[in-house]
């Protein structure tokens, strides 16, 4: 029985067999072979797909005309790829950094324009959350003007701190960062060339700045409520012979490293904020002050509770200069004798005297300046300063700038 069934399916299959090859005998003129069943032409098919040779599932049919249809067009419509290199820089600047980063995806071409230098010159982004290898990244990029403050910085067990140089950086804005020791110790080791500098309401210590000191251009600095500046520190600071702002308001500086910075003070020096130092600061300190520093321009002692009208005289006498004086809650300081208004339109004719700002806020003003106050003749501003902007990147009214360089916050 099982003989009579083999013999009837190998019937079957020659019928089949003859019946396909009669078929394809008659459609070879159309470029048509019989498919074999071997395990050679199924591996041969498999190798080389593109043959004459027609699949399993194709039917016995596979024409030239059928696989010129099947073929994938093969057309470029980028016209992107057409522009200029030069053409593709200026849309890309156009574009905020989160934007750019993602067209570096794209391609190697766009990832190299997208990582050109003159894209990275400004880059402000404020109250984040990143890695030390992240700052290190960014910083690589030969960035100019960077600004993260309020930003948090974290370091892993195994990595590294900052190793790059980064040359190129001159205004780096660090305000209310949080950031280790040493953290910032290999960030400002890598740093020679800062022109101006904000570490407001950062921890430092003497070895940050000794790194400080080594940016022989600094122009401004900004140490308000620092902490851990001590003698040793200071000796760097007053080094730098080039810096014409410095803010070190709210600092906590013990009383001799505050005589000895007063007494040591940087004779370039044009704008400066001593403020909120209340008893510390005395008037000894300002008589040095005002015989070493004869270049001043804007003076900030606002909270100075020692401060008599005495010392004050001896400022308004030797700083010719001087065009804004805050005194703002020094409630000690009574009328001064070069400010009353005869004295003032004296000076002025003279020449000697270039006040056109006074802020004494929280002063009473039969105390001091009323009579300048209602008199039109004199152009004198009065409290027209709330807060003091000597040595900070960013004021109240506009965020979106470092030192009054147009920084948009990137996204």
């Amino acid at each position: 029985m099982e003989n009579s069934d083999e013999s009837i399916l190998k019937k079957n299959d020659v019928t089949d067999s003859t019946s396909s090859s009669s078929y394809f005998e008659d459609c070879k003129d159309l470029g048509v072979y019989s498919l074999e069943n071997t395990r050679v032409s199924k591996r041969s098919r498999y190798l080389y797909p593109d043959t004459k040779v027609i699949w399993p599932m194709g039917y016995g049919l596979n024409t030239y005309v059928y696989k010129r249809k099947q073929k994938k067009c093969q057309m470029n419509n980028d016209d992107f790829d057409t522009l200029p290199e030069e053409i593709v820089l200026k849309i890309f600047k156009m574009v905020d950094k989160r934007t750019l980063l993602k067209c570096a995806l794209v391609c190697h071409q766009w990832r190299r324009i997208a990582y050109d230098e003159s894209l990275w010159q400004y880059l402000n982004i404020p109250s984040r959350r990143m890695s030390i290898s992240t700052l290190d990244n960014l910083l690589a990029r030969n960035i100019k003007y960077f600004s993260a403050s309020h930003s948090n910085f974290y370091i892993f067990a195994n990595q590294c701190l900052c190793k790059t140089p980064f040359p190129k950086l001159q205004y780096l804005d660090l305000s209310s960062v949080f950031m280790h020791y040493n953290t910032l110790r290999s960030l400002l080791r890598q740093c020679t060339n800062l022109i101006k500098l904000s570490l407001e309401n950062c921890s430092v210590d003497s070895i940050c700045c000794q790194y400080i000191g080594l940016n022989t251009n600094l122009k401004v600095l900004n140490l308000a409520s620092t902490v851990g500046l001590d003698r040793n520190g200071l000796e760097h600071i007053v080094t730098l012979q080039k810096l014409e702002e410095l803010n070190v308001s709210w600092a906590k500086l013990e009383d001799d490293n505050l005589h000895y910075l007063m007494a040591n003070m940087i004779p370039n020096i044009k704008c400066l904020n001593i403020s909120g130092f209340l008893k510390q600061l005395a008037d000894f300190d300002l008589t040095r002050l005002s015989s070493r520093c004869m270049k001043l321009i804007e003076l900030d002692i606002s909270d100075s509770l020692a401060i008599t009208a005495s010392s004050l005289d001896k400022i308004l006498e030797n700083n010719h200069e001087l065009k804004v004086l805050s005194m703002n809650r020094c409630y000690n300081i009574d009328t001064p004798r070069l400010l009353n208004l005869t004295e003032i339109s004296r000076r002025r004719r003279n020449s000697i005297m270039s006040l056109s700002e006074v802020n004494f806020i929280g002063i009473t003003p039969r105390r001091i300046l009323e009579d300048i106050a209602n008199n039109p003749d004199v152009i004198l501003k009065i409290n027209k300063s709330v807060f003091s902007g000597i040595g900070r990147p960013k004021l109240a009214q506009n965020k979106h700038t470092i030192w009054e360089i147009p920084a948009f916050i990137d996204c």
